[in-house]
């Protein structure tokens, strides 16, 4: 063999042997769950375990759990570490929510169905942790809260996710910072989105159908654009003793569009508001600072209180 060609073979085994260190460090931090599998085992793909909560526990800080198929997958899901929860599509029905309790970790749960069936009452509840990454998620059929963050400071993203169908809020969020994007909340009891003493950034949204508000704003600061609000029973958005920034969006067949209490602040452009029964209502007295750009048209009663116009700076 000439000195080239044996360089090349070294090389090329070189590169085989890392190939294979890689997969196998990958494959030492994956756990896989599926309803056939036991909790006897070791979790790997060919000899998966039966319940989520025993994915967890051997799961090391930092890996991932992977869901195999669908179905009940025990009684309990608690999270205290930074991990990964990979739910491939799968509804995954438990007896509990899944929890978040761990103020260090940052914890991602991607394309998970998680269905309530109407028995339990929040879907994924945050009580400690840094981040939380909800991701291309449905959370339905809850009777409670869909999503529940209440770990102060904790950083919540819910991005591509749907939290239908359930009893109390689609999201309910108390002093944490909350990112929403691209996301749907539907058919809620309550509000679809409910956000107490916190700080909200609501993008490319839907909240449609609720039972009450679709965006409520409560002693925080959101700010909503490109979002509609539509056929809620109370308001579309609504603000007490917060202030809400509403720009490029709509609001339509709600009890009103934007409303305020008197401690609230509004400001609001382009956006727009038709069919509601009040455009927008400021009866409380709070401040609805607007610009010209937006259209209040089609409503039963166009404007109640007083708008503050602004213009350009």
């Amino acid at each position: 063999m000439s000195a080239l060609r044996s360089f090349f073979f070294t090389l090329a085994l070189t590169a085989n042997a890392a190939m294979a260190a890689s997969a196998a460090q990958a494959a030492d931090v994956i756990r896989h769950v599926s309803t056939t599998g036991k909790n006897s085992n070791a979790c790997t793909l060919t000899a998966p375990c039966r319940t989520l909560q025993r994915a967890i526990n051997l799961a090391p800080t930092g890996g991932e759990v992977r869901i195999l198929d669908s179905g009940f997958y025990g009684n309990n899901a608690t999270i205290r570490k930074s991990l990964t929860i990979t739910g491939n599509g799968f509804t995954v029905m438990l007896d509990s929510p899944i929890v978040v309790n761990d103020a260090g970790a940052v914890v991602t749960l991607r394309g998970l169905m998680l269905d309530g069936q109407g028995a339990v009452t929040t879907g994924i509840r945050v009580d400690a942790a840094a981040a939380v990454h909800v991701e291309r998620c449905v959370v339905q059929g809850f009777s409670g809260v869909g999503i529940a963050a209440t770990a102060q400071g904790v950083g919540l993203f819910v991005v591509n996710t749907i939290s239908r169908d359930n009893g109390g809020s689609g999201v309910s969020t108390n002093a944490v910072r909350l990112t929403v994007d691209n996301s749907r909340f539907e058919n809620n009891g309550q509000s679809g989105i409910t956000v107490l003493s916190s700080e909200a950034t609501i993008r490319r949204s839907l909240a449609s159908g609720n039972g009450t508000s679709g965006i409520i704003a409560l002693l925080s600061f959101a700010e909503i654009a490109s979002t509609s609000a539509v056929h809620n029973g109370s308001a579309g958005f609504s603000a007490q003793s917060s202030t809400m920034t509403i720009d490029s969006s709509a609001a339509s067949g709600n009890d009103a569009g934007p409303r305020l209490d008197s401690a609230a602040i509004a400001r609001i452009s382009n956006s727009t508001f038709t069919r509601n029964a009040t455009g927008i209502s400021n009866g409380g007295g709070g401040l609805v600072e607007t610009r010209a750009n937006n259209t209040v048209r089609g409503n039963t009663t166009e404007v109640t209180g007083t708008l503050t116009p602004i213009g350009a700076l």
